[in-house]
């Protein structure tokens, strides 16, 4: 497998395209590829959220500027170095992976936002920068930069990988994944990452094509990339049949949102109460406030809504191997403030299984389309696998230019 293994060709890409979009925080010194090892010559951005040996990790946080380095690298880290992959540095997050945009900038268009809160992984990867960028999804945050960016993304079952060494935002829904420049780049770290052991699967899927029944408007553009996504997939499916995905889409987001919040100020609530808290992004700090006013009953509500809610769901998924869906209706949006829109992949992070969203070439405003994949819990490499065969049949999605210098 090539990467981009030249030192010289890493610096270049650096020097040229992150002047521009800001999607790393630190970089590894000094940067140099493995010689050896199954992902020798593989670069690696890092989610600032992620401990990497002799890098601080700041979570895109002014309270967190005097970190001192990492001692060790977290596991995730650690499996793919010793893979030989190359560590180029630390990629920007939101404040400790939250909303609150930041001044990282979509390669593709930089008036526009690629999104978050693993916004430095999608641009880095989008822009060619890195072959491969580890992020972590809590709502959305992995697959939707990945969409916005042009980039494969990748969120595996909950659970699967280690946690260890990454900062918690909200424990129950914290997944570490993999944006990376193709499917094979991306399951061949996650070869590295994690056992090879996954459930069992059918050799061709009866697969379900379908949105979200909410009231979220879809471009017309993202229509047809699902639309033409269906027909290359009934290459792949045993049977394709349309449908819209049977969920309570705004109670699953509002539950989702008490807990988030409830677990945020857990981790993060002592910030309130000392001299960081007026470092805080407002974002953030609404949600700790309002996190720490969430009462016992009132998590325990959301909590068990949650789980009858990802019961419910799977059983009436039972004839359907995998999903053909959308991680997003529309491209990535303008800076406003945002850092776009989640509600539909929140669903598919509380119900726990594999996501794999596939760059679907440009829309009418030239902005990356993306269609996903998704399965129940353990079928990971599976879909992979069918994301790979998909692949194969998606439209180019041209690479970003360089923005002339000032």
């Amino acid at each position: 497998m090539k990467g981009f293994d030249d030192p010289a060709h890493i610096r270049a890409r650096l020097e040229d395209w992150d002047q521009h979009i800001h999607a790393f925080v630190t970089l590894a010194d000094p940067v140099s590829a493995s010689a050896s090892g199954p992902l020798a010559g593989i670069t690696v951005g890092v989610k600032d959220i992620i401990d990497v040996a002799g890098l601080p990790t700041r979570n895109g946080s002014a309270t967190c500027e005097a970190a001192t380095p990492a001692r060790d690298d977290a596991p995730v880290v650690a499996s793919l170095r010793a893979a030989g992959a190359t560590i180029v540095g630390k990629t920007t997050t939101t404040e400790f992976a939250f909303t609150d945009p930041t001044q990282c900038r979509n390669p593709h268009d930089l008036a526009r936002s690629p999104g978050g809160s693993s916004s430095g992984s999608g641009a880095a990867v989008g822009a060619g920068i890195v072959d491969i960028a580890i992020g972590t999804q809590t709502a959305g945050s992995l697959c939707r930069p990945a969409a916005y960016c042009g980039a494969v993304g990748f969120k595996p079952s909950a659970g699967l990988l280690p946690r260890e060494g990454v900062t918690p935002l909200a424990p129950s829904f914290d997944t570490v994944g993999i944006i990376g420049r193709n499917v094979g780049m991306v399951q061949s770290a996650f070869d590295v990452m994690t056992p090879a052991a996954s459930a069992p699967h059918p050799p061709k899927p009866t697969a379900l094509c379908g949105l979200w029944n909410t009231g979220a408007t879809v471009a017309q553009d993202w229509s047809q990339a699902l639309l033409e996504a269906q027909e290359m997939f009934a290459n792949i499916a045993d049977r394709v049949s349309s449908s819209h995905l049977p969920a309570d889409v705004d109670a699953i987001v509002a539950a989702h949102r008490t807990v988030m919040g409830a677990e945020a100020a857990t981790a993060h609530g002592y910030a309130l109460g000392d001299a960081r808290a007026p470092q805080l992004q407002p974002n953030f700090r609404a949600a700790l406030e309002a996190g720490r006013k969430v009462t016992p009953d009132a998590l325990a509500a959301a909590r068990t809504m949650l789980a009858k809610a990802k019961q419910a769901f799977w059983p009436q998924m039972s004839s359907t191997d995998v999903v053909l869906t959308l991680p997003v209706p529309d491209g990535a949006p303008l800076l406003d403030g945002s850092t776009g829109f989640q509600d539909w992949l929140t669903p598919w992070t509380v119900f726990g299984g594999p996501l794999a969203c596939l760059p679907w070439g440009l829309d009418a405003l030239s902005r990356p389309r993306s269609v996903m994949l998704a399965a129940s819990p353990g079928h990971d490499r599976w879909l992979l696998s069918l994301a790979a065969q998909l692949e194969r049949h998606a439209p180019k999605l041209p690479s970003p230019r360089v923005p002339e210098r000032a």
